[in-house]
C-alpha cells in the first residue's frame, strides 16, 4: 500500500499527472469533452509533464522518453487545432447563428455543417413544419418570426432559434405547424445530410444531439412557464 504521506512533492506531482491521463480519456470516453477541441491535449500534455517530474525521483529514459513524446505529440495537437480554427472565416450570420445555436460546437464542425446547408429569404405564409408530417429540414430562424400552431390553435411564436429540432434527425411527424410570419431570414439543411454526418462524424453528432435538445429543453420550459402563468382578468366596467 502506498503510503501518501512519505511521498516528495515530486511524487505526489507524477500521480497527480497520472490521475489526469485516466480523467481525461475518461471524459473523451462519456462524451464530456471532444476529441477535436482544446481541453484534450491540453490535459495530455499537463499530465506528461506532470509524471515526467514524477521521475525525478526515480528517473528512467524508456518511460522518461514516452512522456517526453506524448508531451509533442500534444503541443503538435494544439498547435494544428489552431491553425485549423485560425483558417476558418464565418459570415456575420453564420457567427449569430453558431453563437445563439450552436456555442459549444467546434469551428471546423460547424463549418462543416454550415457548408451542407442554404440561407433563405422566407416570405410570410412559408410553412416550415406541417403538423402530423414527416420533418425532413432543420431550421434556424436568425430574424423575423413564425407561428406555430397546434390543432388550429396558436401557441407560440418564434423570433430566434432552431424549428423542427425536436423530430427532424428520425424524420418523425411534426407536433406542430409552424408557418412565417413576416419576412425571415432562415438557415436550413435537410434531415438526410445531418443523418449523414452522423453516421460518419461521431463529434458532430454528439454536439448537435447536445444542441438540439438544448432548444427542445428552452422551448418546453418557456411553454410551461406561459401555460403556469395565470390568466389575466380583464378590467371591471361599470
Amino acid at each position: 500500500m502506498i503510503a501518501f504521506d512519505t511521498l516528495t512533492p515530486l511524487a505526489l506531482a507524477g500521480f497527480l499527472g497520472v490521475v489526469l491521463y485516466v480523467g481525461a480519456y475518461a471524459m473523451l470516453a462519456f462524451g464530456a469533452i471532444r476529441g477535436n477541441g482544446y481541453v484534450y491535449p491540453a490535459l495530455n500534455l499537463v499530465a506528461s509533464l506532470l509524471v515526467l517530474a514524477g521521475l525525478a525521483d526515480a528517473f528512467n529514459w524508456p518511460a522518461a522518453a514516452l512522456q517526453i513524446g506524448w508531451a509533442a505529440i500534444s503541443v503538435f495537437g494544439i498547435v494544428r487545432i489552431y491553425l485549423q480554427n485560425s483558417r476558418l472565416n464565418f459570415s456575420e450570420e453564420e457567427q449569430t447563428l453558431i453563437a445563439y445555436g450552436l456555442p459549444r460546437m467546434s469551428k471546423p464542425t460547424a463549418r462543416n455543417l454550415l457548408n451542407r446547408g442554404v440561407w433563405v429569404n422566407a416570405e410570410p405564409g412559408t410553412i416550415l413544419t406541417a403538423e402530423g408530417e414527416c420533418v425532413t429540414h432543420l431550421h434556424f430562424m436568425l430574424h423575423g418570426s413564425a407561428a406555430v400552431k397546434s390543432g388550429g390553435a396558436e401557441i407560440a411564436e418564434i423570433k430566434r432559434g432552431f424549428v423542427g429540432e425536436m423530430n427532424v434527425m428520425e424524420a418523425a411527424p411534426a407536433s406542430a405547424t409552424v408557418t412565417v410570419a413576416e419576412p425571415s431570414r432562415i438557415f436550413t439543411v435537410s434531415g438526410t445530410t445531418l443523418r449523414s454526418l452522423a453516421e460518419s462524424d461521431a463529434d458532430f453528432a454528439s454536439s448537435l444531439s447536445v444542441h438540439l435538445a438544448r432548444s427542445t429543453k428552452e422551448k418546453l420550459i418557456e411553454a410551461n412557464r406561459k401555460l403556469s402563468a395565470p390568466a389575466r382578468t380583464p378590467d371591471h366596467v361599470d
